[in-house]
């Protein structure tokens, strides 16, 4: 090859390299300008996340139900403990992991084997310790800068992050309403999970709880570190927002007291009671048996973290008359005294049996003594269209709008699906079934003079200053009947609870309370059971101005035949839980109503009764 041949090849091939430089240069400077400037800025410039503080929850009177436990974890940064030093030609390897282990692990009660092993060189974030308080943090980070000045060595790889813990004070009071805050895992992208409210209101606000983390940007040095003086923009964090609740601690603490000494007694599977201001639909207090711990929620089984009251379905049994009754009267079919014959105890056209055999009963006898059949006939003077559009006037077969979650429709079947004998079932209360909540809120329907209130747990919401953000007022459904009407019921409900009623055991000397038994038998592989119940009572006191209504369900008491009903097992429980519930409140005896029951009771008893 001539030299002219050599010169031209080496120009091509100076070219071509200088042209594939220069499109690189070119690709670098256009293409990929923002992902160099982004990576030479991560160089020099980082930032870190100022957490939000989860609000807290509380009941109406601010009582602490949730709230934040202030926490360290210690972290460490190997980057910065463990490195290659250069100085002019040498490099000097450093590894301060031992003279960090000697320092940490007394403070930390950790070996200092195990602390110079998690400090994996190169990793940048590992977590030495977590959840320290606050009180115990003070006395480390003492003990640390001591040993520190002792030792003549500077940290700079470890720090302390903020961190909380989620503190449930008054334990398991309330702990189905409340819920519980921790992680939940994301199955289709594990990346994804996160730490959020699991149940109860911790969930169903977990927007309003949660808050805005805040962020800060820092300058840092050759080695990765803050420069402290070179901080720069600064979002401030949003906490979380404060829930308050409807309900009363303190007539929480009465009912879940009450209960769990019942189900002590009883030992059912289940038990459940709500109680509601039927002036307003507010919950006063929200019990289940079985129940959890929200403070150890992994400890807890599904079924004791189940909330009954508002998830739960059963058939209400003889609680349902009432709904039924009410139809009548306010139709103008019947009225309170409006005689029907109950076929002596046995139906043969609708196979319907009473508990004892009675001839002719009055409306307010049938709600006394709790006739199927009377209830029957007053559905049937209603027609099944009537009688199915009153039901879902009360709101059955719908949910109520509770801010809980998981609440169930219950079950109110469309009449193309009932059969020929259906409303004489449903009248009674079989056939359909409800949530407690559902229940207790059709009969504060009655308690009211016929307001359907919706049910309400929430009170308030409030940031960290006290200035209202939400304020969830009193909120009227629908009237569903009558005043008049739900005088004229009251009367009889009145009487159930009299000596001659089925739940003359939830009578309180000096009160009137109205109230109504239910015994439904329990479905088990699609039949009726003839040995297992469901007992309830559901009632409000005083009568003529109450102050709560109350709703006691038990699945499955364990008591002789005879006394499974609703009048022997929920009846006694209402007793005991409204008299200590209405002395809290400051509601005292009518002295007149109290006088009348001491002469009677003096009168009995001069004639030997």
């Amino acid at each position: 090859m001539s030299l002219t041949s050599r010169a031209c090849f080496a120009c091509y091939g100076f070219a071509a390299v200088f042209t594939a430089l220069s499109a690189r240069l070119v690709y670098l400077a256009v293409d990929k300008h923002e992902a160099s400037a982004t990576s030479a800025k991560n160089n020099y410039q980082g930032s870190t996340i100022i957490p939000a503080r989860r609000g807290t929850i509380q009941d109406k009177y601010g009582t602490m139900l949730a709230r934040n436990e202030p926490l360290k974890n210690v972290i460490a940064d190997a980057s910065l403990l463990v490195f290659d030093k250069k100085d002019g030609k040498k490099t000097e390897h450093i590894d301060l992991r031992p003279r960090v282990a000697a320092i940490l692990s007394e403070p930390l009660h950790m070996s200092e084997a195990e602390i110079v092993k998690r400090i994996t060189p190169g990793d940048k974030y590992i977590v030495l310790k977590k959840k320290i308080t606050e009180e115990k943090f003070e006395g480390i980070s003492e003990e640390i800068e001591a040993l520190q000045k002792k030792q003549k060595v500077n940290l700079k790889g470890i720090r302390f992050e903020q961190d909380f813990e989620r503190i449930y004070p008054a334990g398991q009071l309330a702990s189905h309403v409340v819920g519980f805050y921790g992680f939940e895992d994301n199955e289709k992208n594990p990346k994804l999970g996160r730490f959020k409210g699991i149940e109860g209101i911790e969930r169903s606000m977990d927007d309003w709880l949660t808050g805005q983390d805040g962020s800060r940007s820092f300058e840092k040095d050759g080695r990765g570190r803050e420069i402290v003086s070179s901080r720069g923009d600064e979002r401030s964090p949003r906490n979380g927002s404060h829930v308050r609740l409807t309900l009363d601690l303190h007539l929480q603490q009465i009912v879940e007291t009450e209960l769990a000494a019942a189900c002590k007694k009883l030992r059912p599977i289940k038990a459940s009671v709500v109680m509601m201001d039927p002036k307003t639909g507010a919950i006063l207090a929200l019990a289940n048996f079985p129940t959890f711990d929200p403070n150890e929620p992994g400890k807890a089984k599904p079924e004791q973290r189940f909330n009954h009251v508002v998830a739960g379905i059963y058939e209400p049994g003889s609680t349902f008359k009432t709904v039924t009754c009410a139809g009548g009267i306010n139709y103008g079919l019947v009225d309170p005294d409006t005689t029907i014959f109950c076929e002596n105890g046995y139906w043969a056209g609708f196979k319907l049996h009473d508990h004892h055999p009675y001839s002719d009963l009055s409306v307010t006898q049938i709600i006394e003594k709790s006739s199927n059949i009377g209830a029957a006939k007053i559905a049937i003077k209603m027609g099944e269209e009537r009688f199915y559009n009153w039901m879902r006037n009360f709101g059955f077969g719908q949910a109520t709008g509770i801010a809980l979650p998981g609440e169930a429709r219950g079950i109110l079947h469309p009449r193309h699906l009932w059969s020929n004998i259906s409303i004489s079932r449903v009248a009674m209360g079989h056939e359909v079934a409800a949530t407690p909540l559902q229940v207790v809120t059709a009969t504060s329907a009655i308690a009211n003079g016929g307001h359907l209130m919706m049910p309400q747990i929430l009170k308030d919401i409030r940031d960290d200053s006290g200035t209202v953000l939400a304020e969830y007022k009193p909120q009227e459904v629908r009237r569903v009947i009558t005043d008049d009407t739900a005088g004229k019921v009251r009367e009889a409900l009145i009487r159930v609870t009299g000596k001659k009623g089925t739940a003359s055991r939830a009578h309180i000397p000096g009160f009137r309370i109205a109230g109504k038994t239910g015994t439904s038998q329990k479905i088990e592989d699609g039949h009726y059971s003839k040995e297992d119940h469901i007992t309830s009572f559901v009632g409000y006191v005083p009568a003529d101005d109450p102050a709560f209504c109350m709703a006691i369900i038990f699945d499955q008491a364990q008591v002789s035949d005879h006394e499974d009903v609703g009048g022997f097992v929920a009846a006694p429980v209402f007793k005991v839980i409204a008299e200590q519930s209405l002395a809290y409140l400051g509601i005292q005896p009518d002295p007149i109503l109290l006088q009348q029951e001491k002469d009677e009771a003096k009168a009995l008893a001069k004639n030997g009764r």
